[in-house]
């Protein structure tokens, strides 16, 4: 089934790919008159046709989600919901409704050490503090983004950091509507397990100041014991248009979060409760168990100020900005033969900037160039009987700096040269409270070269050529773990990207067909033994380690089409594999990004409308079997979302009613978690 479903993907993509662009005349003139538009999202111009199939976009770089455009079967969604119906992505929740493990998503098989996320071209990824949770997934609310943006591979010098790719999400600034009327979206879902989710956002313009507002609380029982939560968020954007037409963006959002952390629920535990899923002790790296406090805390927050200006030396753009993650932690643990309270407080902190600007040469070259940089810095507290408090003040822990050139050369009508180069200099100042070593300082730098080459092989399609040099800087969980100087023992992690593949675009139809090889030296790796057993051991090298390398490779195949104006959707299919070198532990002690990636995956969206502000939507996902590091299997599963909406008053007024998991598959993300049982929602939404 899995190798028919491959040759079946990859040659209906092909011919739809390869056939000439005849067939595109039956879908009438009405996709002769669509626009294409040109949109600046942070760093990066991706050209595209507004909306797309359920407001997807194909590029042969990036694929895009509008989300005024965007439906789905479901209500009350998160980010990862919207982006694992995305070729290319895997999402693995221990909890669903939370989705803020350390690696929930995943791009080509790299979790959050090894792909970036931004919000409007500046990262927002912590200093990466203990537990490794680089990226609070919880925080990134919907209600005032207007896209989402996926970039695959590190084939864009402006955007470093990453090896995986790179998540940007570009959030809305305010209207520039004559008239000054401000639009009011009000949206309410309620679902299973007494989850629920309210929203309220407010976008217009005073004159030349535009704003957009919005609020939303969040609340569930959760399906697992002891998973409820409760999540509040304000995102606010103020913009300014200058006569001279710069432009000034104010940001500010802020998310506060208080959430149970699940426990073990084992039928042959003392305290089991049946009326929760059953989730044993081996489902955690570390238990927390029942009969104590078992909860997480964190508020969250965003600044950031945005100046940018058109000239005739080009567009300029200023970013500067803050982050700061106040989070405190506390658990029922099993340590030295008794049940104990262990609490974490933490804050991270960075503040960086982002100088850039694009100018057009000739009339064929297109050049960016800029400079960006950034200090990392946290401080942490540990109460952990009976060993008693550590503490660390705030210190700097990353200063990075950096400086690209890219360029784009329309070298004919049909071929297009992108070079780029860029540079990375990274000073590490990690220092330890545990063992010998006190500290680690540490210099790195990196030159990372780019190339890309696209070709029109017919009207509406293309193919292209990536070849990339990629490079991360060390998170503060490798090059200190658990408070022990792991970094002496560590080399940089490097990569070099291949990537070949087509893009078809007809009208609102369009396919992308990509493989991809990456091989990346020194691949970085965690023992799954606690780093403190290992230094008592003497063996603090073994701790954090490279491997000798990582080989992966893969084929994504993206369809978006419109069959008629009744009928509409999307299919994509991914195949991943990958080959990992030399390790100088066992590798069943170790804990692997690649751990847990299923060789097959595909999802399948379909949308009908059978009568005028009616639309039937569905929705399915094939994930293949995987394994752990324990070489234990987590069983491949299909489910089905189904979803109805009904428009009222020129569609104003949108009735929603949906059921996730519709035939109650058993199913686990992540190994012996349990996934949601079947749900049912309702959403309502009204735009003023």
């Amino acid at each position: 089934m899995h190798y028919f479903s491959l040759i079946l993907m990859i040659v209906g993509t092909l011919s739809f790919v390869t056939s000439p662009p005849t067939w595109a005349e039956e879908m009438g003139e009405e996709n002769e008159d669509k626009q294409e538009t040109v949109r600046r999202i942070g760093e990066v111009v991706v050209t595209a046709h507004q909306g797309g199939v359920k407001g997807i976009n194909i590029g042969h770089e990036t694929t895009s989600i509008n989300l005024d455009s965007y439906r789905s079967p479901k209500g009350g969604e998160t980010i990862q919901d919207i982006l694992q119906s995305i070729a290319g992505i895997d999402i693995q929740r221990s909890a669903p409704a939370l989705s803020d493990d350390k690696d929930v998503v995943k791009i080509r098989g790299f979790g959050g050490r090894r792909f970036m996320v931004r919000i409007d071209g500046r990262p927002i990824r912590n200093a990466g503090g203990f537990g490794d949770t680089l990226v609070d997934w919880t925080s990134l609310s919907l209600e005032n983004i207007e896209s989402i943006e996926v970039m695959r591979g590190a084939h864009s010098a402006i955007y470093g950091e990453t090896i995986g790719g790179t998540i940007n999400i570009v959030t809305k600034k305010g209207g520039t509507r004559e008239d000054m009327k401000p639009e009011v979206v009000m949206d309410a879902d309620y679902s299973s397990y007494d989850t629920q989710s309210y929203t309220v956002r407010l976008t217009g313009n005073a004159d030349s100041l535009g704003y957009a507002l919005a609020g939303g609380y969040r609340s569930s029982d959760g399906y697992l014991r002891n998973s409820d939560y409760e999540i509040r968020d304000f995102t606010g954007r103020l913009s300014y248009l200058f006569p001279f037409d710069g432009r000034l963006t104010l940001g500010y959002k802020i998310s506060n979060q208080d959430k149970g952390l699940f426990v073990v629920n084992d039928p042959s535990g003392f305290d089991y409760d049946s009326s929760y899923p059953d989730v044993p002790e081996e489902a955690f790296g570390t238990p927390y168990y029942s009969g104590g406090e078992n909860f997480f805390d964190r508020e969250t927050q965003y600044f950031d100020l945005i100046f940018e200006q058109p000239s005739k030396l080009g567009d300029w753009k200023i970013h500067i900005y803050k982050t700061r993650e106040d989070r405190n932690q506390v658990m029922n643990q099993f340590f030295i033969g008794d049940y104990r309270k262990h609490c974490w407080d933490f804050i991270f902190d960075d503040y960086g900037w982002i100088v850039q600007n694009r100018v057009s040469l000739f009339d064929k070259h297109h050049v960016t160039f800029g400079f960006d940089g950034k200090n990392l810095y946290g401080e942490y507290s540990m109460r952990r009987p009976p060993l008693g408090p550590t503490e660390a003040d705030r210190q700097k822990k990353i200063e990075h700096r950096a400086g690209y050139i890219e360029d784009s050369w329309q070298i004919t009508e049909a071929l297009n040269l992108t070079l780029g180069l860029r540079y990375d200099d990274v000073d590490l100042n990690f220092v330890a409270i545990r063992g010998n070593e006190v500290s680690v300082n540490e210099h790195i730098d990196e030159w990372s070269p780019k190339a890309g080459l696209t070709y029109e092989l017919q009207p509406g399609t293309r193919g292209f050529v990536n070849i990339s040099k990629a490079f991360r800087i060390p998170t503060w969980q490798e090059w200190n773990s658990m408070g022990y100087s792991t970094g002496n023992y560590l080399d940089k992690e490097t990569a070099m990207e291949y990537e070949v593949g087509v893009l078809k675009q007809i009208g609102r139809n369009s396919a992308r067909l990509t493989y991809y090889y990456y091989d990346v030296d020194n691949y970085i790796l965690f023992n799954r033994t606690s780093t403190m057993t290992l230094a008592m051991a003497g063996r603090l090298e073994d701790a954090v380690f490279n491997a000798d390398y990582l080989k992966l490779q893969g084929i994504e195949a993206e369809l978006n089409f419109e069959i008629s104006e009744l009928v509409s959707g999307y299919i994509n299919y991914t195949y991943q594999d990958y080959e990992l070198g030399y390790t100088p532990v066992p590798e069943e002690q170790i804990s692997n990004d690649s751990h847990q990636l299923p060789r097959h995956k595909a999802n399948l969206g379909l949308e009908w409308a059978p009568w005028q502000d009616t639309t039937i939507m569905g929705d399915i996902r094939y994930v293949d079997d995987r394994k752990t590091s324990l070489n234990e299997k987590i069983d491949g599963f299909v489910t089905i979302d189904f979803g109805f909406q009904q428009c009222f008053w020129d569609k104003k007024l949108k009735l929603k009613g949906y059921v996730a998991n519709l035939f109650d598959k058993e199913y686990e993300e992540r190994y012996l978690i349990p996934a949601p049982e079947r749900t049912f929602g309702v959403n309502v939404s009204y735009t003023f």
